[in-house]
């Protein structure tokens, strides 16, 4: 589940769009099931005032085939050289061709960078589908705990809920001005819970732990999804292990790092 630059600060570690350490032909042959994707923006528009959505397409869309919850590595350019950052697919329109990626643009990034000045005509480089974590089709009901990284991939996997599944979102954002609406399949049972900061830094609030312990959880066998900063994800696990979550009942996605740039393969290094 990936929706912002994940870390994104100075010092991230950089790749030689010609070459260089994580080089496309390297990855093409090191990660097996992805392909190679030239996208085109050809829109771009605020969601919130934090969230973007970048509309883009390719001459090979129409191979990607994925499943709802995992991303593109996108070569992420930046004063000559580029950034690999992973996004989740929040939704492809077969029929108009297009794909949009939703992108936290707060922050001094070079995805946020990116994503705040993505103009129609712009091209990036993709490499997907990524990500191995997918709806339980085991489970009753799905419980889902992200900040504003993972709402994008959130949303995306609830919105592939069929009928007569149960969610739960625990959504953490700044203020009542990040929340967004979301239309389900029918049959589908879903409460989101938008969790404010209350001026809190993001990544050193404690508000989705806190859900994580205190929501009620349906009877029958469920799945979580976790998903944001580091720590935060860490503590998430514990508290829903202490509630008898079994491990291949807990799903966690760490996306950044609060203080530490990710790593060059866009993610934040767990050491």
């Amino acid at each position: 589940m990936v929706g912002a630059d994940k870390g994104g600060a100075a010092g991230d570690e950089p790749v030689d769009v010609r070459g260089g350490v994580l080089d496309t032909s390297a990855l093409l042959n090191r990660l097996p099931g992805v392909s190679h994707f030239e996208l085109e923006v050809v829109d771009a528009v605020p969601v919130t005032p934090i969230m973007r959505r970048i509309r883009c397409t390719a001459s090979n869309l129409s191979d990607l085939v994925y499943q709802p919850g995992q991303d593109l590595m996108l070569a992420v350019p930046a004063d000559g050289v580029a950034f690999r950052r992973r996004y989740t697919i929040r939704r492809i329109d077969r029929t108009a061709g297009t794909l949009d990626l939703e992108m936290v643009v707060h922050g001094d990034g070079p995805g946020a960078r990116w994503a705040a000045g993505a103009r129609e005509g712009d091209r990036i480089e993709a490499i997907g589908p990524r990500g191995k974590i997918g709806l339980d089709p085991q489970a009753a009901w799905h419980l889902f705990a992200a900040d504003e990284s993972g709402i994008p991939g959130t949303f995306a996997m609830i919105e592939a809920l069929a009928s007569g599944a149960t969610a739960i979102a625990l959504l953490e954002v700044a203020g009542p001005e990040e929340e967004q609406v979301l239309i389900v399949n029918p049959g589908v049972t879903v409460r989101i819970e938008w969790l404010g900061r209350q001026g809190v830094e993001p990544g050193r609030s404690t508000v989705m732990i806190d859900a994580t312990r205190e929501v009620e959880l349906p009877h029958g066998y469920g799945h979580s999804y976790l998903a944001g900063e580091l720590k935060v994800v860490a503590g998430m696990r514990t508290t829903l292990s202490e509630r008898d979550l079994a491990p291949e009942q807990i799903s966690a996605k760490p996306y950044w790092r609060s203080g530490v740039a990710n790593a060059a393969h866009g993610e934040p290094d767990r050491d």
